[in-house]
């Protein structure tokens, strides 16, 4: 049987056998970051396929989305992002690959100075959004009694305290 040696500091020794299976788990459970652009790209397109079957999936082609990696510095899981045109953008994330999908649609502001985002809840959701979307050019009318859009980041209602 193979002893596994650790140091005086209480470490691992590198070539021990329990280093490398720790190495092997590692490998084999961390996802490159191309397989994350890919997952991303693949888990918002089956679910524009699926929830968004009457509108998403009607105009967007698989080519439309582009995935993005985990950002772990910043907090931020693998996602991916599709241009509508005009300056809207829809961006969907699968936190922690779970089933749970994340679908906003992100629009200018009427004020010019920057943008707006919505959490979709599904297909009716984006039409009744589109809907008011369609009276203003694709533009989320200014509201002063909201954060300014300019740097406004936020994925909840404006009445959610969260963080």
């Amino acid at each position: 049987m193979t002893e596994t040696r650790i140091s005086s500091t209480g470490d691992i020794t590198t070539d021990s056998p329990i280093a490398l299976l720790f190495d092997i788990v590692r490998e084999t459970t961390t996802e490159s970051e191309d397989e994350q652009r890919e997952n991303a790209l693949l888990a918002a397109v089956n679910h524009a396929w699926h929830a968004y079957s009457d509108t998403l999936a009607q105009v967007l082609p698989e080519e439309a989305w582009t995935g993005q990696a985990r950002l772990a510095g910043a907090g931020l899981n693998p996602c991916a992002v599709a241009y509508l045109g005009d300056g809207l953008w829809l961006h969907h994330s699968s936190p922690d690959d779970r089933e749970e999908h994340t679908l906003t649609l992100i629009a200018p502001c009427t004020c010019g100075h920057g943008y707006v985002d919505a959490l979709l809840s599904g297909e009716s959701d984006l039409l009744e959004l589109l809907a008011e979307l369609r009276a203003t050019q694709g533009r989320f009318p200014h509201n002063d009694k909201r954060p300014d859009c300019a740097s406004q980041n936020r994925v909840r209602d404006w009445d959610d305290v969260r963080c």
